[in-house]
């Protein structure tokens, strides 16, 4: 079974498709496709648009307006040639041929799938695959090992689950690597990190034995106090022959 070749013909018959969808909405009001070879003196300037360049000229831009009925400004996309072109040969080698016809088309597609994505949707087209660069790395070796596919990190548990600083830290520079601290983990960060600072501090030490209470010397009366009994007894005695005298 030979392959059935692409032709410019395909393309257009996919754009009157477009068209005739957006048509038959009734708020079609016109469409129009420019070109630009360059951009000029600079984006600030910005290219000179043309309906149309000289032969052998390769736009280096496009830019579809689509006009819809109801709508306060028009649609206007701007597609770059080496953003859009496609990667595949056949498809590419087409474009190169017939770069009006095609580039064109994929810039009118893009503005009328904007314009009336209620009929239209998002419909993708053959030509529609992003271009990419023509030197593809080369395929990893079969004896090369095979990286597996990485589950999901529950970090809330391995954060939980860190016993000491460094384990923590080391949870930390991984989330950060991962790209995976985000407000709420770091939250759990700095909390685990505080229960473990709290879990490491020194207790005040205390003794089993109790403080004995200090002992308040009472105060020493004024004159000398007699301690023995017969000082009490002259004393006495004295005293009395005082009285009877």
């Amino acid at each position: 079974m030979t392959e059935q070749k692409i032709t410019a013909d395909d393309v257009q018959q996919t754009l009157q498709g477009y068209l005739t969808a957006a048509t038959s909405t009734g708020a079609l009001r016109g469409a129009h496709v420019q070109f630009a070879a360059d951009f000029g003196e600079g984006f600030a300037v910005g290219p000179a648009w043309a309906d149309a360049l000289p032969p052998g000229t390769r736009p280096v831009a496009a830019r579809a307006t689509v006009h819809r009925d109801g709508w306060a400004i028009p649609t206007v996309v701007t597609e770059l040639w080496d953003e859009v072109v496609p990667a595949e040969e056949s498809w590419r080698a087409l474009w190169e041929a017939r770069p009006h016809v095609l580039f064109g088309a994929h810039a009118l597609r893009s503005a009328l799938r904007r314009t009336f994505a209620d009929v239209l949707g998002d419909r993708r087209e053959p030509d529609d695959a992003p271009s990419a660069p023509r030197e593809t790395a080369t395929p990893a070796s079969p004896t090369e090992p095979v990286a597996p596919v990485s589950e999901p990190v529950d970090w809330s548990a391995r954060i939980a689950a860190a016993a000491t600083l460094s384990e923590l830290n080391d949870v930390r520079r991984e989330a950060r690597a991962a790209r995976a601290v985000d407000l709420k983990l770091k939250d759990q960060l700095d909390a685990r990190r505080a229960e473990l600072e709290a879990a490491q501090e020194p207790k005040p030490r205390t003794s089993g034995k109790k403080r004995r209470a200090r002992r308040v010397q009472k105060p020493t009366p004024d004159g000398p106090v007699s301690t023995s009994v017969a000082d009490a007894m002259r004393e006495a005695l004295a005293k009395q022959d005082g009285e009877t005298s």
